[in-house]
């Protein structure tokens, strides 16, 4: 490729372009109340890459301006952009880190642009250095996300990453950066620079829109109150699990669990009260779940399990389990201590169908007859 397509000042200008574009649109996407922190932190990050650019490349400036503060200023826009990745993996970076970030990218340039003059050395820790953080990026997305929407912004870091580095390996290797085949270089990372940005910009977009996609989702399957599923999440979820446990021969029980006297103890105590009751209760209940296990709030004060290869036996055992639990245990509110009991009803596949609200309508008239014959007790179905 002749290094004339590849003319500097010309990818210069559509790199300073697409970075404004790409700084424009995730300001844009930050600018509204709701905007989670990070894309703040991503925006403001990519705002100083983009001053960093621009100071770095104009030659016309004082050379301690383009040739130490403009790295300083990159250096620091990619912290912040690396410290937002980490807010939206739950983490963080402190400033301290973000501090030693920033003064690397200054005192190793002003080294190499001050007190021993060296474009060459000056060019290799650019690239080796903005590589290293662009693939630390790359490190957090890829740990923390979600394969199939972090790969847009994972490649964009990771692309960066690599045309930085080889751009850093060509100057060691090379004595003169200005000759025929340092210059392509230049020009193909440049061109790299701003198809990486894009990348990273859609990308980090894509993982918001994602979080909010998927909080939405368990907004809808959730019970506010207590975490569990609701119905409309037992219904999607529960048939999934009944079709498992169909196709694989294992059997399927459901436990039905309801809070005996649950209008008394709101009456009595109030409904801040009751409502602790249901949060207490769930609390006991996922004790008692494995990874597979299904449990949803399936109206007021009544709880079901989904139980996928247990048996008849085994899910009776369970249950008393659970009562004996619920009938020891003391729920402490504003100073107040509260016991209540629970009945259950234990219905399974064996006897039953592995249609799910069939064994849920088995379940609930079980649970009823625990509660005629005198409550806090469990009953077969």
């Amino acid at each position: 490729m002749d290094a004339g397509v590849l003319n500097l000042d010309t990818l210069l200008l559509v790199q300073v372009c697409v970075t404004l574009l790409t700084t424009a649109l995730l300001v844009a996407s930050a600018c509204y109340t709701e905007s989670p922190p990070e894309q703040r932190w991503w925006a403001g990050g990519n705002v100083l890459v983009c001053v960093g650019l621009a100071l770095s490349t104009g030659v016309s400036l004082p050379v301690w301006l383009h040739g130490v503060v403009g790295y300083g200023v990159i250096a620091f826009g990619l912290a912040l952009v690396l410290r937002g990745l980490r807010v939206h993996c739950s983490s963080s970076l402190s400033w301290k880190a973000i501090a030693v970030i920033t003064v690397l990218a200054l005192l190793i340039p002003g080294w190499f642009t001050l007190v021993a003059p060296s474009l060459r050395a000056r060019l290799c820790f650019s690239g080796f250095y903005f590589a290293l953080l662009n693939w630390l990026c790359a490190v957090v997305v890829a740990r923390h996300g979600v394969w199939r929407v972090s790969i847009v912004s994972l490649t964009g870091f990771s692309l960066l990453g690599l045309a930085l580095f080889l751009r850093g390996v060509h100057m060691l290797l090379h004595s003169d950066p200005a000759d025929h085949t340092s210059s392509l270089v230049m020009g193909v990372s440049t061109l790299a620079i701003p198809l990486a940005q894009i990348c990273i910009a859609f990308g980090l977009i894509q993982m918001v829109m994602w979080r909010y996609a998927e909080r939405l989702r368990r907004l809808s399957t959730l019970d506010a109150l207590t975490g569990a599923l609701n119905r409309a999440g037992l219904e999607t979820q529960g048939k999934r699990v009944g079709l498992r446990a169909l196709r694989a021969g294992r059997s399927l029980a459901v436990i039905m669990i309801d809070v005996d006297y649950f209008k008394q103890i709101n009456d009595n105590h109030g409904h801040p009260v009751g409502d602790e009751v249901l949060r207490h209760l769930a609390r006991l209940l996922k004790l008692e779940l494995r990874p597979h296990d299904l449990m949803a709030r399936f109206g007021g004060e009544e709880f079901v399990l989904v139980l996928d290869g247990v048996d008849h036996a085994a899910a009776l055992n369970i249950a008393e389990r659970v009562r004996a639990r619920i009938e020891h245990e003391m729920v402490e509110w504003d100073g107040m201590s509260v016991r209540y009991t629970a009945s259950l009803g234990v219905v399974c596949s064996d006897q039953h169908s592995y249609d799910l609200f069939r064994l849920i309508a088995a379940g609930d008239a079980a649970m009823y007859e625990a509660k005629r014959g005198g409550r806090n007790r469990v009953a077969a179905g």
